[in-house]
């Protein structure tokens, strides 16, 4: 009988709930599905994606202590006053928007066909260093914001391409008595961005 009395309140209050005008019941939205975004893949990761890769284990970066340039010129340079078959002694140029375009990443032949870099000037680091070289001078100025943000994503790239740790990300000065790639270049800034393996 008590169970009954509980059930007979509990239902007068819901009644007296709903037509009080208290109650006001949930409107539902429609659920509609939506694709995440898709992330844009830079040109030049595409263009990467398309050479096979053999085993490297270094990153290096180089300045080209000049105030312009680009792939062709320092190609040039490379093969008429160097005399280097191969050219280039880079694998990737970025330009600071004096040669190259601004931010603008050159690939060049020595990446394109696999070879030793020309870039270090010790061979552990020529045979096993991928040589990415910043157009400009950073003893007295500094790389350019989209440079930097082509550097970030060219490492990123290749250290997930060719599974290269955050320590082998190198500056041309930890490799042979230099001052490359110059006292402005931040390190360090890059080093906090790059993936750690």
């Amino acid at each position: 009988m008590n169970f009954q009395k509980k059930i007979y309140r509990y239902l007068f209050f819901v009644v007296l709930i709903c037509f009080s005008g208290c109650y006001t019941p949930p409107e539902f939205k429609q659920i509609t599905a939506t694709k995440p975004p898709e992330k844009k893949v830079p040109y030049f990761i595409s263009q990467l994606d398309r050479y096979s890769v053999r085993e490297w284990k270094y990153i290096v970066i180089h300045h080209s202590a000049s105030e312009s340039g680009c792939a062709a010129e320092f190609d040039k340079f490379h093969r008429e006053k160097r005399h280097w078959e191969n050219g280039l002694g880079y694998h990737f140029v970025i330009g600071n928007g004096n040669g190259a375009g601004n931010g603008q990443i050159e690939i060049g032949n020595r990446w394109m066909n696999q070879l030793n870099g020309a870039h270090a000037g010790i061979q552990e680091y020529n045979h096993y260093g991928i040589g990415i070289c910043l157009v400009g001078n950073f003893n007295t100025s500094y790389p350019t914001e989209a440079q930097m943000n082509s550097l970030f994503a060219l490492v990123k790239y290749l250290q997930e391409r060719c599974y290269i740790p955050a320590e082998n990300v190198l500056m041309h000065r930890h490799c042979k008595e230099t001052d490359c790639p110059g006292k402005n270049f931040p390190y360090y800034q890059l080093l906090a961005k790059i993936s750690r393996y």
